[in-house]
């Protein structure tokens, strides 16, 4: 995978990327965590609170049941244009470094 931009929630529980695909179109990944105080019958919360504060390597995060969204874009601004409305991620804040050429469960 070669992530081009990724973006985090304000709340810092949403993570989306916007991936370049092998044939050169963009697709997008997204990701939730668990907020701290959801009822724990349902789900077990994470042990970082954030993606901020996650240290789990994005290359992790790409594995054999991992899709995409529904959505091929041509350009990176369609991909941009369509992260942003999805919902919880409006203002969502771009991370400054996203990781480029990601196997499934880990970096090359």
């Amino acid at each position: 995978m070669n992530e081009v931009e990724v973006y985090v929630t304000s709340n810092g529980l949403g993570r989306a990327a916007i991936v370049r695909r092998p044939d050169g179109l963009f697709c997008i990944y997204k990701w939730w965590k668990v907020p701290q105080d959801f009822p724990p019958e349902r789900f077990a919360p994470s042990r970082y609170p954030t993606w901020t504060q996650d240290p789990t390597a994005p290359g992790a995060l790409y594995h054999e049941y991992t899709k995409s969204l529904i959505g091929i874009y041509g350009t990176v601004d369609d991909a941009r244009h369509e992260l942003r409305s999805l919902p919880g991620f409006e203002d969502a804040a771009l991370l400054s470094r996203p990781l480029t050429n990601v196997r499934h469960g880990g970096e090359i």
